[in-house]
């Protein structure tokens, strides 16, 4: 229950137009009905622990690119961390998922932007890819030679 129903209530006892028993039962009410809503709420310090906290307007724009709590999670479990609202919206909407991350950490790529991510996603290079580069002899590869060798189709 707020303050200003409470100040209410008191009001109208004073104006005579509730008893104090009728205004007793009331808040009684209120008061049932305010607890009741808080135990359906989430437990607010579960969903904020280890994330950033967003604004109304990022939390409706995650929503919109289905990122929720638990892709943040596995990224930032993945070794992605303090990525921005639109970086997170970005990964999610080129499909990149945490397994990818970590296979391409795996692989020896540990320090890959969300940008170069973005670009091995759309020329689709994966880990296998670049352990096959590295079997056939190449060493030193870099984001964009992965890139290269893979539009020259080699």
């Amino acid at each position: 229950m707020t303050n200003p129903e409470r100040t209410k209530i008191l009001e109208m006892v004073a104006e005579g137009s509730l008893t104090i028993e009728q205004a007793d039962q009331l808040l009684e009410r209120l008061s049932a009905q305010s607890q009741a809503s808080a135990e359906q709420r989430p437990d607010q310090s579960q969903l904020t622990a280890g994330f950033p906290t967003f604004t109304g307007k990022q939390m409706a724009a995650l929503e919109a690119h289905e990122v929720d709590a638990d892709y943040i999670r596995a990224l930032q479990e993945a070794g992605l961390r303090d990525l921005t609202v639109k970086q997170l919206i970005s990964l999610k909407d080129y499909e990149i998922d945490a397994d990818e991350i970590v296979a391409l950490r795996e692989a020896g790529f540990t320090d890959l932007t969300v940008k170069q991510l973005i670009s091995l996603k759309t020329y689709e290079v994966d880990a296998d890819d670049i352990r096959a580069r590295r079997a056939a002899g190449f060493t030193d590869l870099t984001v964009e030679h992965l890139i290269s060798l893979k539009e020259q189709g080699e």
